[in-house]
């Protein structure tokens, strides 16, 4: 059976840059521009797109 020394450390050869971290950084760049009305649109859109449909207004105490 192999023992394993707390000095030990996995050795992971990931790049840095991928193509991933760059479009991840780029969705950044362009969401940091959008105004708050801009936001809540996208934000309402990706909820139809999750969950099938808006958010629901609730009015008065929402009994």
């Amino acid at each position: 059976m192999r023992k394993y020394h707390s000095d030990m450390k996995a050795t992971q050869n990931y790049p840095k840059d991928t193509v991933g971290t760059r479009l991840a950084a780029k969705g950044r760049r362009l969401c940091n521009r959008l105004t708050d009305k801009q936001r809540e649109d996208s934000f309402n859109k990706a909820m139809v797109i999750i969950y099938g449909r808006g958010q629901k207004q609730t009015v008065g105490a929402g009994r």
